[in-house]
């Protein structure tokens, strides 16, 4: 699952076509999008990896997965999933996901969980995780979407450095105020994740995300793969500590 970082860099990067008025929709899917054609787009926004593009009395969710990318005014050799037609503009989605909701996206989506939202309840999310994965390891929880909602492996893994947090602690033994400055390290380097898409910075930004040496006591970075989630998660042994 891509960090939601990603998503909203490429939501604003198409904040020039909203209202703007949709002169066609198509997809290699069998679903029907011709109630897209001559619509005009009213809001553009995010939910975790979903992009969202909302219309009068409904929304398109754009599910962007592991590999998603969005292409706009190009094309690759492959077909678009899903592309939106303008009368001097396309924007191209692939390896996406696409559905039509009937209504708003606050009818379906919980927009306090979304660390990239303004609307982000960080006391809601610790609450809920030291009441109902006070067993889990800290490395799992921060995954659960129904706590953290665009929370991916590179966000996870930068905010438990930062944080100087062991990924296997389990959250009961780890210190309420450890807690707390976590869930701001992730929410703040989120934002800042957006910057470096726009900037072309990943890389040199992050600090042991796919780094083989830890830039503070140059001990070499471990890799930990989730029995659970089978996802990577990258280690400083030496900086993190283990509750």
């Amino acid at each position: 699952m891509q960090d939601g970082s990603f998503v909203v860099f490429l939501k604003n990067k198409l904040q020039r076509f909203k209202g703007q008025t949709v002169s066609r929709a198509s997809s290699k899917a069998e679903t029907d999008f011709s109630a897209i054609d001559f619509i005009k787009i009213i809001d553009l926004d995010s939910f975790g990896n979903l992009m969202l593009l909302v219309f009068n009395d409904f929304f398109l969710s754009i599910d962007f997965g592991n590999s998603g990318s969005m292409l706009v005014n190009k094309t690759k050799k492959a077909a678009a999933d899903f592309s939106l037609h303008f009368p001097h503009s396309e924007i191209n989605f692939y390896s996406c996901e696409t559905k039509i909701h009937q209504g708003k996206p606050n009818d379906y989506f919980q927009f306090p969980n979304d660390i990239l939202n303004k609307k982000f309840d960080g006391e809601l999310a610790l609450s809920k995780l030291q009441q109902y994965f006070a067993e889990e390891n800290i490395g799992n929880a921060l995954m659960e979407k129904s706590v953290f909602v665009g929370m991916g492996d590179l966000i996870r893994t930068e905010a438990l450095y930062r944080a100087k947090i062991h990924p296997e602690s389990l959250v009961k033994n780890i210190p309420e105020k450890k807690l707390i400055f976590l869930i701001v390290s992730a929410v703040n380097f989120a934002d800042e994740l957006v910057e470096y898409f726009k900037n072309d910075e990943v890389n040199s930004k992050a600090l042991i995300f796919e780094k083989k040496m830890c830039p503070k006591d140059k001990s070499e970075i471990q890799i930990a793969i989730s029995t659970e989630t089978n996802r990577k998660i990258y280690i400083c042994p030496k900086c993190q500590k283990l509750f």
